[in-house]
């Protein structure tokens, strides 16, 4: 559901602790898609309902045989998503394994007091794919090789201690926090905003400081080129708000 610019997304299957099975896995890619495409899309924010956030891949699908080969779960948006613009989370209950992948890919991470995070796989005999690939590129490595090699849970203060969230709020507070910086978000240029996310994604994976920079570099001279690059700079000047245009730039490929 979009409303003045956020994009309000919702894990409901909260009878299976929005356990990820094929279905959903689809579902939630689809709408990845769907806001990456929508002029009027401007910030994220993922959330879920029910007791729990993400309590993992769910495990008896897993085991069955039945589930159409369409549907494979992908988890994250790092499986052929790319997605530039900003995404919020807010985490309560349970966020375990591949609820841990859904966390990794967004920005900025709200943690409820009672949220609880742990990469769980190793104890039914799962590796942690996704988990094991992008955790240490978001931590600390001797805390992501702890929670990836022991599978324990941790609260949210522990991880906000390790940096794996932004803030912890009290449960009833986790949605309006998120929508706190969601309009500190939106008082910036949502162009400027996306290809700023771009450089800092393209650049960290680069293999040398030389083509980091190079990129951000590259990045900045389509940033010139916009009609917010203008707009700003004469609203300053003017004493006035800025009027914002949506983003118009699919990223430097």
């Amino acid at each position: 559901e979009v409303r003045n610019h956020i994009a309000y997304i919702t894990l409901n299957r909260p009878e299976a602790l929005n356990a990820l099975n094929h279905e959903l896995s689809a579902a939630l890619e689809e709408t990845w898609y769907a806001y990456d495409a929508d002029p009027e899309a401007w910030v994220a924010i993922l959330t879920a309902n029910g007791r729990a956030f993400c309590s993992g891949a769910d495990l008896r699908q897993r085991n069955s045989e039945t589930a159409p080969a369409s549907h494979r779960p992908t988890h994250s948006l790092g499986h052929g998503v790319d997605i530039y613009k900003p995404i919020i989370v807010g985490v309560h209950g349970y966020c375990l394994a591949a609820g841990i992948d859904l966390v990794l890919p967004c920005d900025i991470r709200v943690a409820g007091e009672s949220a609880q995070f742990g990469m769980t796989m190793t104890r039914v005999g799962v590796m942690a794919s996704t988990g094991a690939s992008q955790l240490p590129r978001a931590i600390h490595w001797a805390h992501a090789m702890e929670m990836l090699l022991t599978g324990e849970r941790m609260g949210a203060q522990e991880a906000y201690r390790i940096g794996l969230v932004n803030k912890v709020v009290p449960d009833a507070d986790i949605l309006a926090t998120c929508e706190e910086y969601a309009a500190k978000i939106l008082r910036n240029s949502p162009t400027a905003v996306r290809l700023t996310k771009e450089a800092a994604i393209r650049g960290r994976d680069a293999s040398t400081m030389a083509e980091s920079l190079k990129i951000g570099f590259g990045i900045q001279r389509v940033m010139r080129a916009t009609p917010d690059a203008k707009e700003g700079p004469r609203a300053f000047v003017e004493k006035r708000d800025p009027q914002w245009q949506p983003a118009d730039v699919g990223g430097v490929h």
